[in-house]
């Protein structure tokens, strides 16, 4: 079981992988598989600060002869982080010896090396700490300081080769909690910042639906103080009757825009699916919706009528494909062509939508998939946001190409499924 390792190599793959990681339980499972297996460990234990201050385990792995032996790294990193809130209630007090003396002075320590320092810890302290590494079967402890703060620890099991700690495991330790500090630091800045952006997601959602729905709501307040006086005017009651019924129309779509794009998927929803036949059956809808030939506008297909199976939605995905095909048209104004085609390959299939209308200008087209994003006068630009989140729910992908007066072209693809139900 003995290990030998190459220091320079470790550090440098650890800072490669850190630099881009922001979830903070694959930090823990990262930095945990990597010493152990490096090390060479019969088990680790990784303690993190929790309200109130007491630190709780958050990772641990012990020994097991064969375990994950032909796993990648990158697969058992994620299973472990996932398997992070089942973790046993192993804790320490904030008020423990251990806790104190690695705030106090962020150094490694090492079991065997205490009854070294007993001149300066004192035996009373050395015993302590003693009883708390045994709690872990531990024999190393090694601090991680954020912000001049012990936030996190690691608890070390012994080497299974039997060998002590080497002056070039303590460097290596050393290294790595430091690197640690910053990529948890990170972490958390990030997810301030994802957090300060929903927060100006939701200010931005307020004032846009307070907007778009104080319109039509001004219009049936309108009518509904004239009819005292017009009441006996038929044509004003069928005129209020038709923009009542048409404004809470508007009302109820930009609900359920706002439904579709916050809402999760439901558990299981999918099932096989023809693709042709939901992409027909979409467009005979939109063209029935839209009154394409009342506006000229043409569609024409270049696929043929063959059966291709995709495993999802029904319902999200024809939604996801009304949105992209509407978008397309409404485009194209009062003229126009929308081309559509549908090509399997391989293991997937993709759906290309192309209109001949009025294309994006250049400093758009990397935003149109954001959500509020609109050049349209009416809308909250919800439409290609919601069409995007379904298509990638669906292990999917959706492209925009475009040119500004010469039209546009999405192409979605998704994977293809051989088998069928039953």
């Amino acid at each position: 079981y003995k290990k030998t390792y190459d220091y320079y190599s470790v550090i440098q793959k650890v800072s490669h992988y850190l630099a881009s990681m922001f979830n903070i339980k694959r930090i823990y499972s990262f930095v945990g598989y990597t010493i152990f297996s490096v090390l060479g460990l019969k088990h680790i234990y990784i303690l993190a600060a929790v309200p109130g201050g007491d630190y709780k385990v958050v990772y641990s792995r012990t020994f097991e002869k064969g375990k994950d032996k032909d796993k990648p790294t990158e697969e058992i990193i994620e299973e472990e982080s996932k398997e992070i809130e089942g973790m046993e209630e192993l804790k320490l007090n904030k008020s423990s010896w251990l806790i104190k003396t690695l705030s106090s002075g962020g150094k490694i320590l090492i079991k065997d090396e205490l009854p070294g320092v007993e001149e300066v810890l004192g035996q009373e302290l050395i015993d302590d700490l003693e009883k708390e590494f045994e709690q872990f079967n531990g024999e190393a402890a090694v601090p991680i300081i954020v912000d001049d703060k012990l936030e996190i620890l690691m608890v070390l099991g012994g080497k299974l080769s039997g060998d002590l700690f080497a002056n070039e495991d303590v460097r290596l330790l050393d290294t790595v909690s430091y690197q640690t500090s910053i990529a948890v630091k990170n972490a958390r800045l990030y997810s301030e910042k994802v957090h300060s952006e929903r927060l100006a997601s939701i200010g931005m959602l307020s004032g846009t639906f307070a907007h778009e729905i104080r319109n039509p709501l001004t219009s049936i307040k309108t009518f509904a103080q004239l009819i005292p006086e017009k009441y006996e005017d038929i044509e004003f009651r069928e005129t209020f009757s038709k923009i009542v019924v048409d404004e809470i129309a508007r009302i109820d779509g930009l609900i359920k825009d706002l439904l579709s794009f916050s809402g999760r998927r439901a558990e299981h929803p999918e099932d096989f699916l023809d693709l042709t036949a939901l992409v027909d059956k979409t467009l005979e809808n939109v063209k029935a919706k839209l009154e394409l030939e009342k506006n000229n506008i043409t569609v024409e297909k270049f696929y043929k009528n063959v059966k291709i199976n995709v495993f999802a939605d029904k319902k999200k995905l024809t939604q996801a494909f009304i949105n992209i095909i509407s978008n397309g048209c409404q485009s194209m104004e009062d003229k126009g062509v929308l081309k559509v085609n549908i090509i399997p390959d391989g293991k997937e299939v993709r759906v290309t939508i192309t209109d001949t209308g009025k294309g994006i200008a250049p400093h758009d087209i990397n935003t149109i998939f954001d959500p509020f994003f609109t050049t349209k006068a009416m809308g909250v630009g919800l439409g290609l946001a919601i069409s995007k989140k379904i298509i990638e729910d669906h292990k999917g992908r959706i492209k925009v190409e475009s040119m500004l007066l010469d039209g546009t072209t999405f192409t979605i693809t998704l994977p293809i499924q051989d088998s069928q139900k039953g």
